[in-house]
């Protein structure tokens, strides 16, 4: 067996069988043996989520930590196969969904027919001994599962690059003629065409997202809360709750709320823990603070002048209607 037959068979044992309610498996783990030679990868755990998810690249990494920081976030498939043949909606058997039956998804095989691109394939050896081609399955970077206003789910995809342009050519260490430039310019396109219209045969709304759409401080400070997000702390619910509502009053006073941390720590002990509270109510948004610049809590925190959330609000948003 090779390494792609082996990779083809590693793909849909844990991809084929996922039902809502179960553990889900990306295609590709962010480990040395699985993830692309070179690649940045990262494991990342989700206390709201509840899991790990694998990151095979730092804006990978960043656009997960993005994602998780919208509430209206429930679920990420990471590294989600697209299935060559039809199969069903993703949110099939979602305990949420209002749908018993989502629209299905086209199989990768009719949509690359349609658009006249060549789908990949491998020829693949049987225990027999028989020798069949057959697609092999591209993979997607994110795809987000939300919430509504009314309290339904739905998802989007995401696909993930480091700068804008990258959707529009493919990357190669070697030096390549005008037209090889086009080829993969061309092919680029397509494959990314491919992507959008698979998911869009559902209902399902893709972006193009890219490191270069976000400050250098929004990274920094997802990075910096999400480090934070799922420390436990041993001191007693009440305390700690008493501990934000001070926190909240130094902030709109123009404290440094280190400074309630400190003097909470010398009383109870755990400093860390004070601290490390802090940055969890920015997280969860009960600090309205500027994701823009950076987070200081040694200096009075910056007031929000803009949302995140809202200003990259329609990176959220599926079809409408």
């Amino acid at each position: 067996m090779n390494n792609l037959q082996q990779k083809y068979d590693e793909m849909v044992s844990r991809q084929g069988s996922f039902k809502w309610g179960g553990i889900y498996t990306p295609c590709t783990l962010a480990v040395p043996k699985e993830a692309p030679k070179g690649s940045r990868i990262s494991r990342l755990n989700s206390r709201s989520l509840g899991r790990t998810i694998h990151a095979l690249s730092t804006p990978e990494r960043v656009f997960v930590q993005f994602a998780l920081y919208n509430p209206a976030l429930i679920d990420i498939h990471e590294q989600k196969m697209l299935s060559p043949v039809p199969t069903v909606h993703p949110l099939r058997g979602h305990p949420l969904a209002t749908e018993s039956f989502p629209p299905p998804l086209s199989g990768t095989l009719a949509v690359a027919k349609a658009i006249g691109l060549e789908h990949y394939t491998i020829v693949y050896e049987y225990p027999n001994g028989e020798r069949k081609r057959k697609p092999f399955p591209y993979q997607g970077d994110l795809l987000l599962y939300l919430i509504d206003n009314s309290g339904s789910p739905f998802a989007v995809n995401w696909s993930v690059k480091d700068i804008a342009e990258a959707f529009s050519e493919r990357r190669s260490k070697k030096a390549k003629t005008p037209a090889q430039q086009k080829k993969d310019r061309d092919y680029a396109n397509m494959r990314a065409q491919l992507e959008a219209e698979y998911y869009a045969s559902g209902g399902i709304r893709t972006y193009q997202v890219s490191l270069d759409m976000l400050d250098t401080a929004v990274i920094a400070n997802l990075d910096l809360l999400f480090g934070m997000h799922g420390l436990q702390s041993t001191h007693e619910t009440q305390l700690m709750d008493d501990f934000s509502a001070a926190v909240q009053c130094a902030y709109l006073e123009g404290v440094p709320v280190a400074q309630t941390a400190i003097a909470y720590g010398s009383r109870w002990g755990c400093r860390d823990q004070f601290i490390a509270r802090i940055y969890q109510d920015i997280w969860s948004r009960k600090l309205a603070v500027d994701m823009f610049k950076p987070i200081l809590i040694d200096h009075p925190l910056n007031y929000e002048e803009k949302d995140l959330l809202v200003s990259f609000g329609d990176l959220f948003e599926g079809f409408s209607g």
